[in-house]
């Protein structure tokens, strides 16, 4: 059984990993047309399995904008709903998802090869 210090470790572990593909889940969400940020927060957390927060969509979502690569409006989908802000990928968004899901590809293969590769020491 894990003590207390080991599950923070390991959830802090995560969490650092998480941060760094988060940029690339969000693009790849948006890639499926315009999304408001809870939609992409509910898609990341179901559908790839991450653990992201609200708080934490609207800074990226911000950065990602102001970088050029998403574009953002306020719109009413439904009559009497409340405006929600929808962001979509710009072209550059749609290079730059092309760009990171390559390179992420390659790292991921890369990596897993070599967290599975044989060491003479370890036992089968």
């Amino acid at each position: 059984m894990k003590s207390p210090d080991d599950k923070a470790t390991d959830l802090s572990r995560r969490s650092q990993l998480l941060k760094g593909l988060a940029e690339l889940a969000v693009l790849s969400a948006m890639r499926d047309g315009p999304q408001y940020g809870l939609s992409i927060v509910d898609r990341l957390n179901d559908e790839a399995g991450l653990d992201v927060a609200e708080g934490s969509i609207y800074p990226l979502l911000h950065r990602l904008e102001k970088a050029g690569s998403v574009r953002s409006e306020w719109l009413i989908v439904e009559e009497g709903a409340r405006p929600r802000k929808y962001y979509e990928l710009t072209e550059d968004g749609h290079s730059e998802l092309a760009a990171a899901t390559a390179q992420w590809s390659r790292i991921s293969h890369s990596l897993t090869g070599f967290l599975r590769r044989k060491v003479p020491h370890e036992s089968e």
